[in-house]
């Protein structure tokens, strides 16, 4: 079995130097190939890879990307990855770690359902003493909630493995550049490639643990957040589903979104929590309506 994974990262070099010691650690017997893609003129990234490339058990290949943004990075990556001509192809970002049994979960589910592409769950690491209501943010952290070996639609690229031959077929554009500085570019992945007929599974038990440092905690940073992925999943739905009669459907739902905000806003004023979930689907709103008006929002804007 021969494995490549990609790592894309961007001015986190404590952050690819943590990645790299825990895929030391997996419990893989493969074949696996590392493949990091540094998307900073600085390259502090690649300076960590270089460091630790000599007595590093697995081979690491790196790549500098001098276009701005993740779509142009993460397609660095897939293109290196594929020119070792691996079975399968796996991705994972900078602010993440995996399980020691990740991989390998990955590639029981595709074995056993013989799946073009498998997702598991990202968990949130959170700074000592952050509140249970911010822990339970469904912003943070990734889980469609189905049991394992699930047919699913994956939308984060955080954490999953493709089969090559199914990756090869989307190059050499792999993730769309119009999301490079938005995110989304993941969602717009797999939306397309659920389009050519691929399947989809999830592997409950192959984790992915993010660090959420603590300037992510506030309620600026959330609200940026939300309105960021709100406006780049209609940008992306535009996209891969134009048309008069889908423009409508979306509409319909942004306005459906905005009566719910509003009722929940009027709920909220007897109750906190009502009031914390309110705010967000204003949010949510905004950065969908923002979309409707043919207006981007760049991730830079979102932290």
């Amino acid at each position: 079995m021969k494995v490549a994974l990609c790592i894309c990262t961007f001015r986190r070099p404590e952050g690819i130097a943590n990645a790299l010691e825990h895929v030391a650690q997996l419990d893989f017997d493969g074949e696996l190939t590392v493949v990091v893609a540094d998307n900073d003129a600085a390259c502090e990234g690649l300076a960590v890879c270089r460091e630790m490339e000599s007595d590093y058990r697995w081979p690491l290949k790196m790549t500098a990307v001098s276009e701005s943004g993740i779509s142009y990075s993460r397609n660095a990556a897939a293109t290196l990855a594929l020119a070792v001509d691996p079975d399968f192809v796996a991705f994972l970002d900078d602010d993440e770690w995996p399980a020691r049994c990740w991989l390998t979960e990955l590639l029981r589910i595709q074995s056993e359902h013989d799946a073009d592409a498998v997702g598991g769950p990202t968990q949130s690491v959170f700074p000592e003493g952050t509140p249970e209501a911010v822990r339970d943010n469904q912003y943070f952290g990734a889980d469609l909630g189905v049991i394992d070996g699930s047919a699913c639609q994956l939308e984060a690229a955080g954490n999953f493995l493709v089969r090559s031959e199914t990756l090869r077929a989307m190059g050499p554009q792999f993730f769309h550049p119009d999301f490079a500085q938005s995110g989304g570019e993941d969602l717009a992945f797999f939306l397309d490639m659920q389009a050519r007929g691929a399947r989809m599974h999830w592997a409950t038990r192959a984790v992915m643990y993010e660090s959420v440092p603590v300037d992510r905690l506030s309620i600026d940073w959330m609200k940026k957040r939300v309105i960021v992925i709100a406006n780049s999943r209609v940008r992306v739905l535009r996209m891969l589903q134009p048309g008069l009669f889908a423009a409508l459907i979306r509409g319909t739902k942004t306005l459906a979104l905005l009566v719910q905000a509003t009722l929940m806003s009027l709920a909220g004023v007897f109750s906190k929590s009502v009031a914390d979930k309110a705010r967000i689907l204003r949010w949510k709103f905004w950065g969908k309506f923002t979309a409707h008006l043919q207006m981007n929002i760049s991730r830079a804007e979102g932290r």
